[in-house]
């Protein structure tokens, strides 16, 4: 069967389809094509890991790999940089990740095609791409869980690892190549130069300015050089004041324009950046294929999506044997999951600079990694970054969710997510009142997506979700409305009510994919919330949820992961993110009691810790405990702390806030699963706060 609608804009995916050359023969995936990072001198021991495809193991001895490579390393006087695009995880109860090589293709598009990154990688380390086998994880002593890909090991001459780079989730070229040179003077790395040229391609940024700076006689391209190592160590304002010393030079008029729109996006200025980067583009100068890719990624960002499509699949064609031309191919190029392999249209890719504690110490990963970050501050981060999500047909598309081997629940699972984004920035929005108006232009964008039948694929799986949480959404604003706005709010609540009841199981429970507790109460917990706000709901339909839920509960209170229970006693561990829910779609159905709520919460904060180690895996890497568990289990469990007496609120409140503290990305997001997206995690991470912040 063929979805109905498989794609965000049928305009951008007939680009995207447009851009791709002829294709390829059934057996070459189409991520073996993209030649992306091919400029880097690699050591590799040539296994390749496809998206939704078997692997054909080669056979190599890695130690003997890393041996070598750490030798030519100690020879060179540098690091190996050894990027750990898999790992093989034998001693797990489960797998780590089981779609890997999505994030390999973000990895070599943003970190290893960045032009300072393959340049260092280059001239400053041994680059070794590489399998982490057992044997390596055993003897370097990085285990899967507490050590997952992509993930980067920069080890000495002697094979010591002196520092390492795992669960990599949020990509920056710039500021990945900052990190390549910290961890360089960590090691106390010096390669030797004897220009600005030399220094630079050794990673001695900082010296290969204070050469360019003392040379006595400066030309214009001198100058220009001079800013591209201020943009380097982020020193915005020498780098324009040296770029207004080349503006005479007729020359190099493109590439200052190009160079000041790079230093402007960097700094979030993407409308003022934009003229500039088009100025180059139109030059067809040396920094062409690179502006018109950013002048593309940044559109997306604005809000053009289609015109970011066209903006890519010129520079794919135009500039095809180019580092830029390539990573323009992989945002145009489709996937299995038919969505572009790249990491732009997925929120995974952007020019800004991060915050100052991003380019501070030497990270382990991705999340943030300064001063604790107040609700205030993590919600303003949050709802900035939402607002770039939205594309130009009002949803927020970025997830990759699929069930092999089709995408037809996809559609369903943007609609789910589309309306978390949109009560997300309903909740927030009084308390940004600069952003009132782009919020309810996107609200109002939202809506229309929301609402349109086309935009569901109807008797698929995740079809529940769309309901559940589109009711949260209309659930929402119908309390804070009256008179006709609130009658029409009803209306829609009411339809989305009876789609609901269609689609209960015989049995009383709701399925994503299969029947279960989690999901059946997860629509509980919205149909009540519509039901509160006014809308119409069948007793049939509440008393069939509760039997179905008592039917999966255990005697020590555990609730099974599919269907009815058929053990006398269940996993504790396994079922601590679905408990809350559970019960507490019980309790407000007079099925439980608070006793029952307040147990089903402690085991959930008994076995946090856990849940929070696999967050950003995307498979069941701890029993029955995955990455894209996370997110549902905090903000469905804040919703039921709501029914605890007032005075036990407060406690929970702040656990949950120490949770949110831990894992913001240095870019402000929030993420579990990478399929899942960036503006899925962030918008329950926005609900959670709504009531981690309540009087």
């Amino acid at each position: 069967m063929i979805p109905r609608i498989a794609f965000a804009s049928s305009l951008l995916f007939a680009a995207c389809l447009a851009a791709q050359d002829a294709p390829p023969a059934a057996a070459v995936h189409p991520a073996s094509t993209l030649g992306l990072g091919d400029d880097i001198p690699w050591r590799t021991d040539g296994q390749e890991h496809f998206d939704n495809a078997r692997s054909k193991n080669v056979k190599v001895d890695r130690n003997a790999l890393v041996d070598a490579a750490c030798a030519a390393a100690k020879k060179q006087g540098t690091l190996v940089l050894w990027y750990v695009h898999r790992i093989q995880e034998q001693t797990l109860n489960g797998n780590q990740m089981y779609r890997a090589p999505v994030l390999d293709v973000y990895a070599r598009q943003v970190l290893f095609a960045d032009p300072e990154v393959a340049e260092l990688c280059t001239h400053a380390f041994v680059p070794l791409r590489c399998v982490m086998d057992q044997a390596l994880s055993d003897r370097f002593g990085l285990k899967p869980l507490a050590f997952v890909e992509p993930a980067i090991v920069f080890l000495d001459g002697d094979g010591k690892v002196v520092h390492f780079l795992e669960r990599l989730r949020t990509f920056r070229g710039h500021w990945f190549a900052d990190l390549c040179v910290r961890v360089l003077e960590h090691a106390g790395v010096q390669r030797a130069g004897d220009s600005v040229t030399t220094l630079r391609q050794g990673g001695r940024w900082r010296d290969a300015l204070a050469m360019a700076l003392k040379s006595d006689q400066k030309s214009a391209a001198d100058w220009l050089a001079i800013a591209q190592l201020q943009r380097l160590l982020r020193q915005p304002v020498q780098a324009l004041a040296s770029l207004q010393k080349v503006a005479g030079d007729k020359k190099l008029q493109a590439a200052a324009a190009h160079e000041q729109g790079l230093l402007l996006t960097h700094q979030g200025q993407l409308l003022a950046a934009q003229p500039l980067l088009e100025q180059s583009w139109r030059s067809h100068g040396a920094g062409a294929a690179e502006a018109g890719y950013w002048y593309a990624v940044n559109a997306l960002q604005l809000g053009d999506e289609a015109g970011a499509m066209r903006r890519f699949t010129l520079v794919a064609q135009k500039f095809a044997d180019t580092r830029f031309g390539r990573r323009a191919r992989a945002n145009t190029t489709l996937g299995p999951d038919d969505r572009p392999l790249g990491a732009a249209f997925t929120g995974f890719e952007s020019l800004a600079w991060l915050p100052d504690a991003a380019y501070t110490g030497l990270q382990k990963d991705t999340t943030w990694q300064g001063d604790q970050l107040t609700p205030e501050a993590m919600a303003r981060g949050a709802v900035t970054f939402l607002l770039h999500q939205q594309r130009d047909d009002g949803g927020f598309t970025d997830s990759r969710y699929a069930y092999w081997p089709d995408t037809e629940i996809t559609p369903n699972v943007w609609v789910a997510i589309t309306a978390i984004a949109c009560t997300a920035l309903y909740e927030h929005r009084t308390a940004h009142p600069d952003l009132h108006a782009r919020i309810d232009q996107a609200l109002a964008r939202g809506e229309a997506f929301l609402l349109d039948p086309k935009r569901l694929n109807r008797g698929l799986n995740e079809d529940c979700y769309s309901d559940a949480y589109r009711l949260m959404y209309f659930a929402r604003r119908a309390a804070n409305s009256d008179g006709k706005e609130r009658e029409r709010l009803i209306v829609r609540m009411n339809e989305i009510v009876q789609a609901a009841a269609a689609r209960q199981k015989p049995s009383g429970f709701w399925a994503h994919e299969y029947e279960n507790a989690f999901a059946t109460g997860a629509v509980l917990q919205e149909v009540l919330a519509a039901k509160a706000a006014g809308a119409t709901v069948p007793t049939e339909m509440l008393d069939r949820a509760a039997q179905a839920l008592l039917s999966a509960r255990t005697k020590n209170g555990a609730y099974v992961y599919g269907g009815a229970a058929d053990q006398h006693e269940g996993s504790l561990k396994d079922s601590s993110g679905r408990m809350p829910v559970c019960e507490g779609g019980l309790l407000q159905l007079g099925r439980s009691d608070l006793d029952k709520v307040r147990f089903a919460l402690a085991n959930f904060w008994q076995h946090m810790e856990r849940l929070a180690t696999v967050r950003r895996n995307d498979f069941h890497s701890d029993g029955e405990l995955a990455g894209f568990f996370f997110f549902h289990s905090v903000f469905h469990a804040s919703e039921v702390v709501n029914m605890l007496p007032a005075e036990e609120r407060s406690a929970h409140w702040q656990r949950f806030k120490v949770v949110l503290q831990q894992v913001p990305e240095i870019d402000g997001s929030f993420l579990d699963s990478h399929e899942l997206g960036r503006s899925y995690g962030t918008a329950m991470a926005l609900l959670t706060l709504t009531n981690v912040t309540r009087p």
